[in-house]
C-alpha cells in the first residue's frame, strides 16, 4: 500500500510540474494585437478579391484593366509584407515561405 501510495504522489507531483512548463511553449498571445492582425486578414480578403477581378479581366480580354489590378495587387502584397514586418518582425515572411513578390514559394501562377 505504501508502494502504491508513493508511486501516485510521484506521479502527481511530475503532472503538476511538466503541465505549467509545457505550456509556456504554446503561445496564448500572439504577436500584435487583434486589431492589427484583423487589418492584416481584410487586406489578404482585398487582395484576393484584386486578382479574381484581375483574373476576370484577362478573361474578358481587357488587357489595359488587367494591367490597372495587376499595379493595385502589387501595392496590396507591398502594403500586406509591410504590415507583417510591423506585426511578426522581419524573418517572418521568410520562415513562412513567402518570396519578396509576394507569392508563396509554391505558388507559380
Amino acid at each position: 500500500m505504501k508502494k502504491s501510495t508513493s508511486i501516485i504522489s510521484t506521479s502527481l507531483l511530475a503532472a503538476a510540474l511538466i503541465v505549467p512548463s509545457a505550456r509556456a511553449y504554446a503561445d496564448d498571445n500572439p504577436l500584435g494585437n487583434h486589431r492589427e492582425r484583423e487589418a492584416l486578414r481584410h487586406d489578404q480578403r482585398e487582395l484576393q478579391e484584386l486578382k479574381d477581378r484581375r483574373h476576370d479581366e484577362i478573361r474578358e480580354g481587357d488587357k489595359r484593366e488587367a494591367r490597372e489590378y495587376q499595379d493595385k495587387i502589387r501595392d496590396k502584397q507591398k502594403e500586406i509584407r509591410n504590415d507583417r514586418r510591423d506585426i511578426y518582425g522581419n524573418d517572418h515572411d521568410r520562415r513562412y515561405g513567402w518570396q519578396r513578390d509576394g507569392r508563396r514559394d509554391h505558388d507559380h501562377d
